[in-house]
């Protein structure tokens, strides 16, 4: 099964910055690894439950990962198949005695995220984007902790540059950056996407995702930017950071993670 008998890559989708695109970028990203035939899902750790329409669902989930009274061995019983070919464990809804329980159980039982995730039934090999609550979340450290890899969203705006050096500290160093909502045409956005990239030096990675009316125009239609947004900018930055994705995390059957998990390397766009 590949990197010590493990089934599944886990990839932790986190922020230190309200509104920086995590849930966003893990439908997105999701889809276009299923577009491109690549064994993926999603766990949606984040309470605000609206990662299913960003996937194409019609209707809200009401009953998730999150919900009270769904045990963690029951999650098999909440998978949901999405329009867009990516399975979904979903949040639903949820309270804070819930979060807090499900929290406190993530703290006591280090392997017991992965365990549960096995026992889900995905295909050896897939890649299973975790979509969290901001940190410093309890819920989103203890996926950091179980994470093969740590995808920190950074938006490019004063909150995300101020809020970087949490995002930092908080994943002790082991997150790879993206910029998130770059707009080129403005002098002051750049100038704080090349503070952003000074700052996280090698932890970046090698491009960016470009703020694009297509991305809200394709969930408004319930659609993926790999379906619906073919040759946009924001399809475009997708399509590279699945091919990022893919190189840092290699399939099960495929080795050691480049890098130790801190993979480098590919074209900036």
């Amino acid at each position: 099964m590949g990197r010590g008998g493990r089934m599944l890559t886990l990839i932790a989708v986190v922020s230190s910055a309200g509104g920086a695109g995590r849930s966003t970028v893990s439908a997105h990203l999701a889809a276009q690894l299923a577009h491109g035939g690549k064994p993926v899902a999603v766990l949606e750790l984040d309470a605000q439950n609206s990662i299913g329409a960003l996937l194409g669902l019609r209707q809200t989930c009401e009953t998730g990962v999150l919900t009270a009274g769904v045990a963690p061995d029951s999650w098999r019983a909440v998978l949901r198949e999405t329009p867009v070919g990516v399975p979904l464990l979903p949040a639903g809804r949820t309270d804070a005695s819930a979060q807090t329980a499900l929290g406190e159980w993530l703290q006591r039982d280090a392997g017991g995220l992965r365990r549960q995730l096995d026992a889900v039934g995905l295909a050896t090999g897939t890649r299973v984007l975790i979509d969290t609550q901001r940190l410093p979340d309890a819920i989103a450290q203890a996926a950091i902790a179980a994470a093969d890899l740590v995808l920190g969203i950074v938006p490019v705006t004063t909150t995300g540059y101020v809020t970087q050096p949490d995002l930092m500290a908080a994943c002790a160093g082991r997150a790879q950056m993206v910029p998130n909502l770059v707009a080129s045409s403005s002098p002051l956005n750049n100038d704080l996407l090349h503070l952003i990239q000074a700052r996280g030096g090698d932890a970046m990675v090698p491009l960016r995702i470009h703020r694009d009316d297509a991305v809200g125009t394709a969930s408004a239609n319930g659609g993926s930017l790999a379906k619906a947004a073919d040759g946009s900018q924001a399809a475009l930055d997708f399509i590279h950071l699945e091919a990022w994705l893919a190189r840092a995390t290699p399939p099960a059957d495929g080795g050691a993670m480049a890098n130790g998990g801190h993979a480098r390397g590919g074209a900036e766009t």
